[in-house]
């Protein structure tokens, strides 16, 4: 098994360089699960004497020692860590110590900048980006322009998809989620505006007027995502998406009903006439028909951006990727010792009935 040591010369990376040696460790030693990880590190304390209800380090602990964008790290855990992965105790020391002499040369590089340093130049007031590296270099706005411009080619591929199959969802909003949690706010906006002016060309001239439903979106999931925080983040981003689905449909119901006297064309309309052949009034029908395909197409839309954000984790940090995927994967681990726990009673019941 190799041992993923490279050494880097600049301490300001030097966490991030263990983070992504210890993420090749984890997949080269077999892909294994945050919580198998615990488990092994319980064990390995109980060996050397540490209580079982102690042993168990906590697994958002675990996860955070395989974070980008880490200040500090603790050089005994990743040791443990890594021996959990199948190193030795030699090597284990060998990665502690990389660890204490990242800590060292971040020490010295405070202690080496100007007592005074030049303020920060003033922040323009809409900072489109915020999460793709240092915005100062070329290299981080090259990734910036390349990330919004695929979130247009998503949003136009949805457009031109439910165009042309006569799909009840829309489909067109992706590239703006994207956009917007990734970026920001406006970063979206700038990619639902964007879509709707060329959605004209696919269309008809009604794409342009709902370029207010696309903005509508970017805000709320932008400012949204910020407000996410780690614990229970699954249902915070669920009700996100929920919450972008109203707005979304309180907007589209009021130029629907207002510029085009509910109808534009789209398949879902043939539920608006449904719902208005039971109700007197055109503004409910139009919502409420609305709102059905709305929450279906905001919940997919919001997993798909949280997929695609775990297929570029590593070229772009996201703070609500981290603590959504997080989590989810607790969830899922509490279930999956829950389903042990059923099924391990139930063997020993029927263990017992057969005896």
């Amino acid at each position: 098994m190799s041992h993923h040591m490279e050494s880097r010369g600049v301490p300001t990376e030097a966490f991030d360089a263990i983070a992504r040696d210890l993420q090749a460790l984890r997949i080269e030693a077999g892909d294994v699960p945050y919580a198998e990880i615990v488990r092994r590190i319980g064990k390995l304390r109980e060996r050397a004497g540490v209580g079982a209800a102690a042993a168990r380090p906590a697994r958002t602990t675990v996860y955070d020692a395989f974070r980008l964008g880490r200040t500090r790290i603790n050089a005994k855990l990743v040791g443990e860590i890594v021996q959990a992965l199948g190193c030795s105790p030699e090597e284990a020391e060998t990665w502690e110590r990389r660890c204490l002499q990242a800590r060292l040369d971040q020490s010295a590089a405070k202690q080496r900048e100007p007592a005074n340093p030049q303020p920060a130049p003033t922040e323009p007031p809409i900072q489109i980006v915020a999460a793709i590296g240092p915005a100062d270099t070329v290299a981080s706005r090259r990734r910036i322009y390349i990330l919004l411009a695929a979130c247009l080619l998503m949003n136009l591929a949805g457009f031109w998809l439910v165009d042309a199959a006569g799909l009840r969802l829309y489909l067109d909003m992706v590239g703006t989620a994207l956009a917007a949690i990734a970026c920001g706010p406006w970063a979206g906006v700038l990619v639902g505006l964007a879509t709707n002016v060329i959605g004209l060309s696919i269309t008809d001239s009604s794409a342009a007027a709902f370029g207010l439903v696309n903005m509508t979106g970017a805000l709320v999931w932008g400012y949204g995502a910020k407000l996410i925080r780690r614990n229970s983040a699954l249902p915070q981003y669920v009700l996100l998406n929920v919450v972008v689905a109203v707005a979304c449909s309180v907007v589209s119901s009021i130029i629907l009903v207002l510029l085009f006297g509910g109808i534009t064309g789209h398949a879902s309309e043939t539920t608006m006439q449904s719902i208005l052949a039971s109700t007197s009034s055109l503004g409910v029908a139009v919502f409420e028909s609305n709102l059905m395909y709305s929450l279906v197409d905001k919940l997919l839309t919001g997993f798909i951006v949280i997929a695609l954000l775990g297929m570029v984790k590593d070229w772009i940090h996201v703070p609500v990727y981290g603590h959504v995927a997080e989590h989810a994967m607790d969830s899922l681990d509490r279930t999956y010792r829950l389903a042990n726990a059923g099924f391990g009673s139930g063997s020993n019941r029927r263990g017992r009935a057969l005896g």
